[in-house]
């Protein structure tokens, strides 16, 4: 009778341990992977920046024809590095490349000083 109550309580131990220990690992694991996804996507990302200035160079295409270029590189990119490759997350990264590269080489007009507004020096 002495052994049974040894073994639950051992037991029990060893299921609170198991329960908490597996409490712990699974946000563990979840958060290495998601890290392990952003990394890909960043390296996938520095990458992404050159596909993109080498399809910049193909002056006959259209944006989709360029996007689709860039896209496949990635994809064969990915295949060949073994990084996982969501296709959403890539697309949405090259628009996000090509709106900053619109944005900071948008060609604005430059403002002039009036003839009015310039200060004159006078002669005594």
């Amino acid at each position: 009778m002495e052994n049974i109550k040894e073994i639950i309580t051992i037991a029990s131990a060893c299921l609170g341990l198991i329960a908490t220990a597996t409490g712990f690992l699974i946000p563990l694991v979840k958060n290495v992977k998601a890290k392990n996804k952003l990394t890909a996507l960043n390296k996938l990302s520095t990458t992404l920046q050159a596909f993109i200035v080498d399809a910049e160079t193909f002056t006959n295409f259209t944006g989709a024809e360029k996007k689709e270029y860039v896209m496949t590189k990635a994809n064969r990119y990915a295949i060949e590095n073994k990084i996982p490759y969501d296709e959403q997350a890539i697309s949405d990264k090259v628009e996000e490349i090509v709106a900053l590269s619109k944005e900071v080489n948008k060609r604005g007009t430059v403002s002039t000083v009036s003839k009015e507004s310039q200060v004159t020096s006078i002669r005594i």
